[in-house]
């Protein structure tokens, strides 16, 4: 298979997190390291020299808390990063718990114009179920009072939620709470089976997730879908373009670079970094200190990765009907609820893509029926590409 451009270079400059949430799947998030510059260097320069690298690069510092890593450390990382990609087009990104963010964070994060996520969860009632400190205590209001900073700064910001089973009869509720914070857009991640979170409230749930969504959709709907919400913008691109494995980051080598507090790497889904299984034994497929990106995709681990995760797209397109929409699932989930790549459905591909494929389509099809007309499909030559949860 040919070698995909990097499109995601994530960066986890340290395990550590300052919460201790539920549905966490990190392992290591009481580890206080923090990643030396050179191994942000060389990899950057590998990357280059490579030949991986095109403009529209997103480099994402994400797990455990990124803002727990002082400004100077990564104006630090940065200046590698702009004398090594030079004129290359690229964004910094954040995905935070925003209970750190203050106005110096804000000076730091408008100067380097770095797209900023806030993980939360909702009204407080929802957020601080699961979203705590490690001595128990509830989070909800240092996230708001990080979310003001920036609101004050003028800086944008998205947030993405985690849907558990306590949120299933508060969609609603959530919903307004989420637009009150005036976010550019909303997004839902639903709580997985995987890594060290090894089972999900929403385990035979599913048909109450749908309800949750089809509620969400009625409210955003109602609201002309400002903010858009996340899960239903990739559901009407993945209508539009189909295009089946084109489509999903996750099933092409390098498309998703992570990178971990050592200089450890694999690719496919982020998730796998830093973890291991019993069929497949550590994910990772080499470290930047030692090794190139594409010599590492010679060797006998990233092959036997990439074999089941291929058979498992392989699987996906000979028995879902989802798979032009989808393109084989996320290689993550499939390992963590299967215990193999090599596998299609898992309860992931259904609570967090089918569902809303299904209510977009069922609202395209009523819509378009009543005025005459097609779904439009995408420009000649226009790429369409999922908004990922890790943005």
């Amino acid at each position: 298979m040919e070698v995909s451009p990097v499109e995601l270079l994530i960066f986890q400059p340290t395990p550590f997190c300052n919460l201790n949430c539920t549905y966490c799947y990190l392992p290591d998030r009481k580890d206080k390291r923090v990643m030396d510059v050179e191994i942000v260097r060389t990899a950057v320069e590998k990357l280059k020299e490579e030949q991986l690298l095109e403009p529209g690069l997103g480099i994402i510092w994400h797990a455990g808390e990124p803002t727990v890593v002082r400004p100077e450390q990564y104006a630090a990382y940065f200046a590698p990063i702009r004398e090594v990609l030079g004129d290359l087009e690229y964004v910094q990104h954040f995905q935070t718990n925003g209970t750190l963010i203050d106005d110096r964070w804000c000076d730091f994060i408008a100067e380097h114009h770095i797209a900023v996520g806030i993980s939360i969860d909702g009204p407080d009632y929802i957020h601080d179920r699961s979203r705590k400190t490690w001595n128990g205590r509830g989070t909800l209001d240092k996230t708001v009072r990080g979310i003001e900073a920036l609101k004050k700064h003028g800086i944008p910001f998205h947030t993405i939620s985690v849907i558990g089973e306590a949120s299933l009869d508060h969609a609603k509720e959530i919903y307004d709470f989420l637009v009150s914070l005036e976010p550019v857009l909303i997004g839902f991640n639903v709580e997985e089976q995987e890594g060290v979170n090894q089972t999900s409230t929403l385990a035979n749930r599913s048909d109450r997730v749908e309800r949750f969504f089809q509620e969400l959709y009625d409210c955003a709907r109602e609201n002309a879908f400002e903010p858009p919400i996340r899960e239903f913008e990739n559901a009407c691109g993945a209508i539009a373009a189909g295009g089946g494995s084109d489509f999903n980051q996750q099933v092409y080598p390098y498309r998703i670079l992570t990178i971990s507090v050592d200089g450890a790497f694999t690719t496919f889904s982020p998730e796998l970094l830093g973890m291991s299984s019993k069929a497949y034994g550590s994910l990772e497929i080499g470290n930047v200190k030692t090794d190139s990106f594409r010599g590492a995709l010679q060797n006998p681990k990233y092959n036997q990765l990439a074999s089941d995760i291929f058979a498992g797209v392989k699987r996906c397109e000979e028995t879902c009907e989802y798979f032009d929409v989808c393109g084989g699932g996320a290689p993550a989930n499939k390992l963590f609820e299967t215990g193999t790549f090599a596998a299609a459905e898992t309860n992931f591909c259904e609570q967090h893509l089918k569902i809303p494929v299904r209510i977009v389509l069922k609202d395209l099809e009523t819509t378009l029926a009543g005025a005459g007309k097609a779904f439009p499909a995408p420009k000649a030559g226009e790429k369409v590409r999922r908004i990922s949860p890790w943005e």
